[in-house]
């Protein structure tokens, strides 16, 4: 899904409103392995992802735990950090080359100057995003790790052709050998 589609099905913009959101965005390529945010950094971008996976994680007692696995056609930052310019406390890295499209808070702040009813627009796509972490958060509460396998695999199972599945383990909260047993005994 390109940009332009996904601004106007996900923010409800206009065509002329995409135009002027588009224009604000820079390509940009990152290497595998490489860190594109961190919690060093002061400012963070918004990244749209064109091509590629990213991993984002966080060190917990010296052992890394993954948040999320990002894939084409998602939005990327750490959300809290952008929003309430709190320090930053994931790591974003990419997994597998990628292309991407960024976009800086200040250039970001100038839609709520050329887009009409930017405000609620923008309400209405942050609470999409806290909607799908409260999902997460539920499922991830409510469901044993049998459970939550399959519904990821159901979900996002293309991650498992592209991603190394210790990253996939980390994020259902398992050890990489609890997935694959589970894989083994659902397949």
């Amino acid at each position: 899904m390109s940009l332009s589609i996904h601004l106007q099905q996900s923010l409800q913009l206009s065509t002329d409103e995409t135009r002027i959101a588009e224009e604000l965005f820079t390509p940009i390529t990152f290497n595998k392995g490489d860190i594109f945010i961190n919690p060093i950094q002061k400012n963070i971008p918004m990244y749209y992802i064109t091509e590629g996976y990213v991993r984002v994680y966080a060190l917990q007692d010296g052992k890394e735990i993954t948040q999320w696995i990002g894939s084409p056609y998602y939005f990327m930052t750490d959300l809290t950090a952008w929003l309430f310019n709190a320090p930053i406390k994931w790591t974003v890295e990419a997994l597998t080359p990628v292309t991407a499209l960024c976009i800086t808070k200040s250039d970001y702040d100038k839609l709520s100057i050329q887009v009409n009813n930017w405000a609620e627009k923008e309400r209405k796509f942050i609470g999409h995003c806290f909607e799908q972490m409260e999902k997460r958060i539920f499922q991830f509460i409510s469901l044993n790790a049998e459970q939550r396998y399959i519904a990821f695999f159901d979900q996002l199972g293309h991650l498992f052709n592209e991603v190394p599945h210790q990253y996939i383990a980390s994020m259902l909260g398992m050890t990489p050998e609890t997935l694959s047993r589970l894989r083994k005994k659902t397949v």
